[in-house]
């Protein structure tokens, strides 16, 4: 794209602080919601005209009606330099609508301070809310950390079955844990390991299988690979004063 792209919500990928959805920007003179500043520069670098207004006002953004001449002069100059889109006329080089892009992603950045300031600040000041947030980290990577073991024991009993079925009336199959894993002959290594019986489910055994057609699904095998390997999470945490003691010593 011939303009800067505009940051998401936080430096992590797929994570979203849900306190931004309240903060208030303000562009070009107008006072607006973060989300709103972000929708329209999605909007915006979507668009392939030099436009902003308009492409806006069909949007049903209120950014719209915000100065964009205002907000981008301290970028026109940057702008300027920005490499051409290879289409002829104002439509060669967007300077207007990179300069204001680049107003928009400056103005998320300096909430996205503002808040990561408030969230710091209150760590600092309220040991509750501290540990709060620990646990309920502590509690996400938990959940994440079985997720990954369903999705992924689910893949492997759906392979397990295709392969199966592509081999259909080589061999007679009575395993009961799920398809794909246990002494399943199409287990990964690392699946062998699961002895708990499969539970009904959506999933279909092969024709190989002494219930050939039968519902199974692998939650139960999920959940025995999540145990023999928990989520740990920890953080790693110095005391000042002591590492500073360290230093001093040094």
């Amino acid at each position: 794209m011939p303009y800067p792209p505009v940051l998401s919500q936080t430096s992590g990928p797929g994570i979203r602080w849900p306190g931004l959805d309240w903060r208030t920007v303000v562009i070009g003179g107008l006072l607006v919601a973060y989300t709103e500043a972000e929708r329209a520069a999605s909007i915006l670098v979507a668009s392939r005209t030099s436009a902003i207004a308009p492409v806006l006002k069909a949007a049903g953004c209120p950014l719209w009606q915000c100065d964009y001449f205002g907000a981008a002069a301290p970028y026109l100059a940057a702008a300027k330099t920005a490499p051409k889109t290879g289409r002829i006329g104002a439509a060669g080089r967007h300077v207007t609508k990179t300069a204001f892009l680049t107003a928009v992603g400056q103005a998320l950045a300096e909430a996205r301070a503002a808040e990561l300031a408030a969230a710091l600040s209150a760590f600092a000041t309220d040991e509750r809310y501290a540990v709060a947030m620990a646990r309920e980290a502590v509690a996400v990577r938990e959940r994440a950390h079985a997720a990954g073991y369903r999705s992924a024991v689910r893949a492997a009993a759906v392979r397990a079955v295709t392969a199966c079925a592509a081999a259909s009336g080589e061999f007679t199959c009575r395993v009961t844990t799920a398809c794909g894993t246990g002494a399943c002959r199409f287990a990964a290594p690392e699946y062998r390991c699961v002895t708990a019986a499969a539970v009904p489910g959506k999933l279909t055994r092969p024709g190989n299988h002494a219930e050939g057609g039968a519902g199974f699904d692998s939650v139960a095998a999920a959940a025995e690979l999540a145990e023999r390997v928990p989520c740990r999470v920890g953080v790693l945490v110095h005391d000042y004063d002591e590492v500073h003691a360290r230093d001093e010593a040094a």
